[in-house]
């Protein structure tokens, strides 16, 4: 991933990056996907998650309870990214997700310079939904999901 910049958000209470990941993926970018044509692939986005460090003990074990493995999940030492991936190929990172270390309470979001795939989003409706606020193409939709939500940046 060609990293193009990286913006820092307040974590609102009861948030955590995986939840904030999911939203993002689930929720907030599902109404400026592109129609997808019948007889392509589709392209999928999901919320993945990237351990930070290589030696942290596995998240699942046997006999592990639902309850701890969520924890797991939201645990701080954990990046999450928004991958858009067409039939088996390795996908495209669109934006990860990370804990600010210095900011217990904010986190970092890393945006790709890859170019989006055309068919992945609808840009009309993104040109529309942004109308003249401040940012265009992917960071900019971002930018305004987040704050739509509750998130503010932190400058």
């Amino acid at each position: 991933m060609s990293i193009r910049s990286t913006m820092t958000y307040q974590l609102p209470e009861g948030w955590t990056l995986r939840k904030v990941a999911s939203a993002m993926v689930r929720e907030w970018l599902q109404p400026f996907r592109a129609e997808q044509p019948t007889k392509s692939s589709r392209w999928v986005i999901q919320p993945v998650m990237e351990p930070v460090d290589k030696d942290q003990p596995p998240l699942w074990e046997p006999g592990i309870s639902t309850e701890e493995y969520e924890r797991r999940l939201d645990e701080a030492n954990l990046r999450w990214c928004v991958r858009a991936s067409a039939g088996r190929g390795k996908g495209t990172i669109l934006a990860r997700f990370a804990m600010c270390d210095d900011r217990p309470d904010s986190f970092e979001i890393t945006y790709s310079s890859d170019p989006v795939p055309e068919t992945l989003f609808d840009a009309e409706k993104i040109k529309e939904y942004l109308g003249d606020r401040a940012g265009e193409g992917l960071q900019g939709l971002f930018h305004a999901l987040l704050a739509e939500n509750g998130f503010e940046a932190v400058h």
